[in-house]
């Protein structure tokens, strides 16, 4: 079932069945800001309380989409011999989280049968001047959202309609709830190595070994961890899923290693209520990370083609 509501003046639409209902806000950076669980009666994301605290901050609940994703230093860095200069919105001469931020997207479809619901949205760069002056190209990121029973699909179509090649990174920031019990919660990602940061919190280009965090691959309790870490996830031939598990369930959450060859897991200070896993296809401040693209993840979309992602969020039950 699809419907639509007013979420304090907001028009969102919620795709329900017997397993899951998912609440997405297109008004406000096409955010999904909500999936109930109905087995569990439980929140699995952080929802914001209305559409101002989304407004004030759009990268702080549900799950944010990120064009390009995390810090870029000076908000400047130069792409196929061009200059781009992002807005600066973060202290410290950062631009932090991309070109969307919480400018609306556009509804282009929706889609309802016996198994399969579905909503597509798209949000075209020439309609927005103030992305434009930042990224100037013209531009459609294409996204859908597939829910069948309590699998969920994030479907994305990125498409350069411009006549030169444009640089390409995309990110999730999504922020699962702990339920203030981190102790209860074990959590796996499969990654190689811990991107070094520098003094400005930027990758210097060098991949530490995990050290502490050597368990990660298998898995760890999330009690006394605080993560705001770079991850890196190498070569592994093990499917790239991460994985958030208690007694209740298990709830995995997977990208293509091919594309999606960074994660930054973010708990807010030591863990207690959130846990953000943030797949990313380029690692922070990509472009001016002193490694070939290939390594840092950066993607440039010839005039007139397409790349096409999924991320897959699954719950199953004890």
């Amino acid at each position: 079932m699809i419907t639509e509501q007013i979420w304090h003046g907001e028009t969102v639409h919620i795709l329900e069945n017997d397993k899951l209902s998912i609440t997405l806000c297109p008004a406000i950076n096409n955010n999904l800001i909500r999936i109930w669980d109905k087995t569990l009666e439980r929140e699995v994301l952080r929802v914001p309380d209305d559409p101002a605290a989304l407004r004030a901050n759009p990268a702080h609940f549900g799950t944010p989409i990120l064009m390009p994703p995390n810090r870029i230093i000076g908000g400047a860095f130069t792409f196929d011999g061009r200059p781009y200069q992002f807005l600066i919105n973060r202290p410290n001469n950062m631009h932090n989280h991309g070109v969307l931020q919480a400018l609306p997207w556009k509804v282009k479809q929706v889609h309802e049968d016996q198994e399969v619901i579905s909503i597509t949205s798209t949000f075209r760069t020439f309609d927005h001047p103030v992305v434009m002056e930042q990224f100037p190209h013209d531009f459609e990121l294409e996204v859908t959202y597939e829910l069948v029973g309590s699998t969920l699909n994030h479907k994305v179509k990125a498409t350069n309609y411009s006549e030169l090649k444009a640089p390409f990174g995309y990110g999730l920031h999504t922020w699962f709830l702990l339920d203030h019990k981190p102790q209860d919660w074990k959590f796996t990602l499969p990654v190689s190595g811990i991107w070094e940061l520098g003094s400005d919190l930027m990758p210097t280009g060098q991949i530490l070994p995990l050290g502490e965090l050597q368990g990660l691959p298998e898995g760890i309790s999330l009690k006394g961890t605080d993560f705001d870490t770079v991850f890196h996830i190498g070569n592994e031939e093990y499917p790239h899923v991460a994985t958030l598990e208690d007694d209740r369930c298990i709830i995995r959450y997977s990208a293509p290693s091919d594309k999606f060859k960074h994660w930054v897991i973010y708990t807010k200070g030591e863990a207690d209520n959130f846990i953000c896993a943030e797949p990313y296809t380029w690692v922070t401040n990509a472009p001016n990370v002193p490694r070939d693209a290939e390594l840092t993840g950066i993607i440039g979309i010839p005039s007139g083609e397409s790349i096409e992602l999924d991320i897959l969020l699954d719950i199953s039950y004890k």
